[in-house]
């Protein structure tokens, strides 16, 4: 077996414990900085995830961009939303939200 030699000032024992070390760090600090998210990492979601968050179908986001309830932001031919964006969304409506009320009036009309 052939020894690869590294070009760094320390011996390749010390320099995997530290790299060791680093990536140890790095792990934890970013299961503590966001439990159950990844949005600090990605502010960007697709509108997929935006349905998952609100548990709704693609049409009625589209719907609350229609109506101006929520942005996006175009890229070539794709559309995402900021994290900012759908999180203020969810401050300015947790009184509809924590009532019962729909976050935006129904549009469809009776069939009476």
């Amino acid at each position: 077996m052939e020894r690869v030699q590294l070009l760094i000032p320390i011996e390749p024992n010390e320099f995997w414990q530290q790299l060791k070390a680093i990536v140890e760090e790095a792990v934890s600090q970013k299961s503590v900085a966001s439990p159950g998210n990844n949005h600090v990492e990605r502010p960007l979601l697709k509108a997929k995830e935006v349905c998952e968050i609100f548990q709704i179908s693609k049409p009625t986001i589209y719907d609350w961009l229609k109506k101006g309830k929520l942005n996006s932001v175009k890229i070539q031919s794709r559309r995402f939303f900021r994290w900012k964006d759908v999180e203020g969304f969810i401050e300015s409506n947790k009184e509809s939200v924590f009532s019962g009320q729909p976050l935006l009036p129904n549009t469809r009309k009776s069939l009476k």
